[in-house]
């Protein structure tokens, strides 16, 4: 198997982002929780709403579902959509060693969450940010199973961009930003791993995703859960280490299933990336949010949401730049 190096600085691109303003989690459709045991874990999932079933795969690697679950009530009225926690991560335990927390094991845990508790033959995956890593290989090992692919702000299948992608980032954090993670950094409760300090850290490190940080001032709460906080870079170090220096760009073409890419225009990852993505997948086609950065489902829902049920239908889509 291969697969990506994760960008320098794209580890936690994805954090928890629970959000006042956001869609209470409890109302709308039906809601039903489990667990299912897979190899050496426990995994939690989430199952909301009726109609063909989306397998969400958060970003990370290190973290739980709990940051896309506020703001994702638009697909639960017209899908089944089942969130589900990574292996040793939110309420998902797990064996932490290296034959446990592994991509195949990822893999692994996606075919079961669809055999078992969406119990179809072939679902759709929306994957955002690093969920686009294990989301793709699923697709080249696994493709009778899939209907679609839906990736959000996807990081890339390699390092070709990892220069851009960092400068990116760095130019978009501002001086009071770094100044609060350095402090953070340096306090006894963050070598704890403890849940609060580590929501301060990551609420600076992702203010600057978004395209107009006032947004993430209003809104971004992170609520990680206190396993995430604990033992999220653990996760994250045994899962990635294996891979380091690998890529499966030249696989892309392999990929026979459609696939919607949606990536807000002020996103840190490049658009190149996101066009070179776009042009090496068969059936693919990309949607820009206009004033959007990394989290485009809080940022503009209006334009988010209607992309992504022109796609389930059987649309293009509608580009919002």
């Amino acid at each position: 198997m291969t697969t990506a190096r994760r960008a320098v600085g794209l580890l936690w691109l994805s954090a928890s982002a629970a959000a006042c303003g956001a869609p209470a989690p409890s109302s709308g459709p039906p809601a039903m929780a489990g667990s299912l045991s897979v190899y050496e874990a426990e995994l939690f999932y989430q199952k909301v709403g009726a109609g063909d079933p989306v397998i969400v795969v958060n970003g990370g690697p290190g973290l739980d579902h709990s940051y896309l679950r506020p703001w994702f009530g638009p697909l639960t009225a017209t899908q089944q959509v089942i969130f589900y926690d990574q292996r040793g991560l939110g309420a998902s335990n797990a064996v932490l060693d290296a034959s446990s927390i592994s991509m195949e094991r990822y893999l692994t845990d996606i075919d079961r969450i669809r055999e078992h508790v969406a119990e179809r033959e072939r679902v759709t995956l929306l994957a955002h940010s690093w969920g686009a890593v294990p989301a793709l290989l699923y697709a080249l090992e696994r493709p009778e199973r899939l209907a679609s692919l839906i990736l959000v702000s996807p990081v890339e299948p390699g390092s070709r961009f990892r220069e851009q992608t960092d400068a990116n980032q760095g130019s978009r954090r501002d001086s009071a930003d770094v100044a609060a993670m350095d402090s953070i950094q340096r306090t006894p409760a963050f070598a704890a791993r403890d849940t609060a300090a580590m929501n301060r850290l990551f609420f600076h490190v992702f203010r600057g995703t978004f395209a107009d940080p006032s947004v993430a001032d209003s809104l971004l709460r992170l609520t990680l859960h206190e396993r995430t906080a604990r033992q999220g870079t653990q996760v994250a170090t045994l899962l990635m280490a294996p891979l380091q220096g690998l890529d499966f760009w030249d696989r892309l073409g392999d990929i026979a299933v459609p696939v919607l890419i949606v990536h807000g225009a002020q996103d840190p990852i490049p658009i190149e990336m996101v066009q070179a993505l776009n042009e090496a997948l068969p059936d693919s086609r990309l949607v820009r949010v206009a004033d959007a950065g990394h989290f485009p489902f809080i940022e503009k829902p209006a334009l988010f949401w209607p992309a992504i049920r022109a796609f389930l239908n059987g649309g293009a889509g509608e580009d919002g730049s």
